[in-house]
């Protein structure tokens, strides 16, 4: 799985980094798969909302840059919706998001990616905390940083698999029920 687009990592050498959206933007790595493989990545993204039922598509990236709508859109649709609060989304989540989804579905995949988690206020992560749900203290979902998810129909093993090569940052394997990626130090485990 995901074979063609991790094909396309050697003719995507020296691509430009991510940037130009807010305070909050991620950390470039220009030597990790993803910063290379940014060309080669439509920037769009299919999602459903397993909280709240919502679901959006949306391309937040264009010939202009980012577009400021769509990445707003996308900042309400990962929102701590217990809080009903939103942050601005670390943008390098949603290049890998798009990385990934864009891998499964040349692999015949629907496309749609099942969101479970993603900017969580710090009232929601420990109250997460306290019900045993493993929110960590200093989460990286708090900075809107983080985003845990599945491919319905596709394998989580291969999903992990496949975050882990794109030198992401962190990614969580959570066996039959989603993964977990960050912008955060490069890192993997299993939960």
């Amino acid at each position: 799985m995901f074979g063609s687009v991790a094909a396309a990592a050697a003719s995507a050498i020296g691509l430009p980094a991510f940037g130009e959206i807010g305070p909050e933007t991620a950390p470039s790595r220009p030597t990790s798969r993803l910063d290379q493989l940014v060309s080669a990545i439509r920037p769009e993204l299919r999602m459903f909302n397993a909280n709240t039922n919502e679901r959006m598509s949306a391309r937040f990236y264009g010939p202009t840059g980012y577009d400021p709508v769509e990445i707003r859109r996308i900042n309400w649709f990962m929102r701590d919706w217990r809080e009903s609060e939103m942050k601005q989304v670390d943008v390098r989540l949603l290049w890998a998001l798009a990385a990934i989804r864009q891998a499964a579905m040349k692999d015949g995949h629907d496309g749609e990616v099942r969101f479970l988690s993603g900017y969580r206020s710090r009232k929601t992560n420990d109250l997460l905390r306290r019900l045993g749900y493993g929110a960590a203290e200093d989460s990286l979902h708090i900075s809107a940083r983080a985003n845990d998810f599945s491919l319905p129909g596709v394998p989580m093993w291969q999903v992990a698999e496949y975050a882990r090569w794109l030198e992401v940052g962190g990614v969580g394997h959570y066996p039959g029920s989603f993964v977990h990626i960050d912008s955060g130090q490069i890192r993997h485990w299993e939960g």
